[in-house]
């Protein structure tokens, strides 16, 4: 069942994430202090982020209609999540824990869902489906 929650919670997040960037790259750049000048800049939108977690939501939903291992998919989901973190970690490692001030309500947000849902997806990885086997 925790499988389950986490692929969900992961499939519903990258959609959104994927849909919004590739309806409207400007808007959910600009979401995030940062600004779109050219058609360069929608593609590159689109492709990192419509294009990628597009593609993290279908595995994720394939492996919920048991198309592809729900262990393969919570390791994606983990690499996914525990990259962005890496590198939020790492900016705050960079830049000095008071810039943490500095971001946006958005930005703090992101950080605290990507902890959870890191932490979600080692936790179903090391318990499987709670009965003492993994799928």
């Amino acid at each position: 069942m925790l499988t389950r929650i986490v692929l969900i919670l992961g499939a519903v997040a990258s959609a959104y994430i994927s849909v919004r960037a590739l309806s409207a790259p400007a808007d959910m750049i600009g979401n995030l202090g940062l600004a779109i000048e050219n058609a360069d800049g929608r593609n590159e939108v689109r492709g990192q982020y419509g294009g990628f977690f597009g593609f993290v939501a279908i595995a994720l939903l394939l492996a919920l209609f048991g198309r592809l291992p729900q262990r393969f998919a919570l390791g994606l989901l983990l690499l996914t999540v525990g990259g962005v973190l890496f590198g939020r970690l790492a900016s705050l490692a960079i830049e000095g824990p008071a810039v943490f001030a500095e971001y946006s309500a958005a930005v703090k947000g992101f950080l605290a869902f990507d902890i959870v849902m890191a932490a979600l997806c080692v936790w179903a990885l090391l318990i499987g489906d709670g009965r003492g086997h993994r799928k």
